[in-house]
């Protein structure tokens, strides 16, 4: 059954790249449909198919049926009143790979969740918390952070899990989205455009901000007002605020379009701000 499904999208694939404008329309709804409903299998045929790369039409015909969906998805998610983080992590995911399995995202976080269950549940306090979260993404886990952003890949969530190398953004949610598995008090701040993770105790004591482009360094609420002196910028009670998941999604979205803007690659651009007005609005 599985080959034959895999034989129906190829010969779509093939008939994509042959037939006239007439049908292409109808071809591409085909397309679309066989995408949602397995795109794990959709992406096995275009192996099968095309072992070393696919011509450029269909690579565009598919990235172009998958964006105009997630224009859709996205809509979804920034339509309910507390969307959730890690859904906005995998819908934006599949702007750079759309087959994208969502599995690809909770599968290792699953994993990892589950590796550092024993140490978390036996720490005596939030800054032991912090401390193996920090040591075990950085060294036992091995993820790295870019200090800039040179490709919009490295701003993919789905693939800093999976090639443990991407964006300080990325790495900032990995915190909260391991986190958010157990119940911690974790989100995202902005310090005047430095990204930090804030842990939250029962007293400021055990609260920490966590720097992930530092490799995890624990930094105190004095070191932001410290940090923040040194840029010699007037404090403001509002860099501590959480920032929702809209605005996480908005940063990732608004990192691409700077990534794009230097190449004008104004194919992928124009679907981007249409992502960033939907969330916006």
């Amino acid at each position: 059954m599985e080959t034959q499904g895999n034989d129906r999208v190829k010969a779509l694939i093939r008939l994509l790249q042959t037939e006239s404008d007439a049908y292409g329309p109808m071809l591409k709804r085909e397309l679309a449909a066989a995408i949602k409903a397995d795109p794990a299998r959709v992406q096995s045929a275009i192996l099968e198919e095309f072992k070393t790369s696919a011509p450029l039409p269909v690579v565009h015909t598919l990235e172009e049926i998958c964006w105009e969906d997630l224009a859709t998805a996205l809509a979804r998610f920034a339509a309910k009143i507390n969307p959730d983080l890690e859904e906005g992590l995998a819908l934006l995911s599949k702007f750079t790979s759309p087959a994208l399995p969502s599995k690809e995202i909770s599968s290792p976080l699953d994993d990892m969740a589950r590796e550092l269950r024993g140490a978390l549940l036996n720490a005596k306090n939030h800054t032991e918390i912090a401390t193996i979260l920090s040591h075990y993404f950085f060294h036992v886990k091995g993820f790295q952070t870019l200090p800039a952003n040179l490709d919009i890949k490295d701003i993919s969530f789905a693939r800093f899990l999976r090639k443990k190398r991407g964006s300080s953004l990325c790495a900032a949610c990995l915190y909260v989205t391991i986190g958010q598995r157990y119940g911690l008090d974790v989100n995202l701040v902005d310090l005047a455009g430095r990204i930090l993770v804030h842990l939250r105790g029962l007293s400021a004591r055990e609260s920490w901000f966590i720097d992930p482009l530092d490799a995890g360094k624990l930094l105190s609420q004095e070191d932001c007002r410290t940090y923040i002196r040194t840029r010699q910028i007037e404090w403001n009670d509002e860099f501590l605020l959480p920032l929702s998941s809209r605005l996480i999604v908005r940063r990732f979205i608004a990192n691409m379009i700077y990534v794009l803007n230097k190449l004008r690659d104004e194919r992928r651009l124009k679907y981007l701000r249409e992502y960033l007005e939907i969330i916006k609005n």
